[in-house]
């Protein structure tokens, strides 16, 4: 059985194909917006395939498991730093979370520079589409009404899970805060 993320994957990698008015397969390497080529070969299809899916899976592992990283442990920080003016506190926990997403930019500008250095090799023997047949080219499969439920069902968990963040933390401030207040002044000793 293939995986939610496969398929969402390969739903990813179906978009960067169409099919020209007499059924011949094309590749958009940069998106539909830019240069396409004809693919002849079962062989090139599926090297290419591969190639797309290779990227697109780092790409999409890099944002979901990098982005939560970051969010839990600036908001441990945050909680737990020990920095007593809680303006130090929020400083330090933006810097940390600067510096990840800096990271994270860089690793993706990476896998970026790699995918665009390694195309040219892969249509390298394909032939390109002229502009006469480029407004006739459709989508090689369209999404299905089942793939767009399910994207917007992850939409709106990913929002309802970031609201319930913010809340938690906002309700643990309160609570902190509240109890402090709550106690007595030591006793002066004697």
């Amino acid at each position: 059985m293939i995986s939610l993320f496969s398929r969402l994957i390969d739903g990813h990698v179906e978009r960067q194909f169409g099919k020209d008015p007499n059924g011949r397969l094309v590749f958009f390497p940069s998106g539909p917006k830019g240069k396409c080529y004809f693919v002849d070969s079962k062989s090139d299809e599926e090297k290419i395939r591969a190639f797309v899916k290779m990227y697109r899976s780092a790409s999409a592992r890099i944002s979901l498991l990098t982005s939560p990283s970051i969010v839990v442990a600036v908001m441990l920080l945050e909680d737990y730093g020990g920095l007593t003016p809680r303006a130090h506190r929020l400083a330090i926990a933006f810097g940390i979370a600067g510096f990840f997403w800096l990271v994270l930019i860089l690793v993706a500008v990476i896998l970026w520079a790699a995918y665009r250095a390694n195309v040219p090799g892969l249509i390298s023997s394909l032939s390109e589409v002229g502009p006469d047949i480029r407004d006739q080219i459709r989508p090689a499969s369209p999404p299905s009404r089942l793939q767009r439920r399910v994207a917007i069902v992850i939409l709106f968990a990913c929002i309802l899970l970031m609201a319930g963040l913010v809340v938690a933390v906002s309700t643990s401030h309160r609570v902190q805060h509240s109890v402090g207040a709550a106690c007595p002044p030591p006793a002066p000793e004697k």
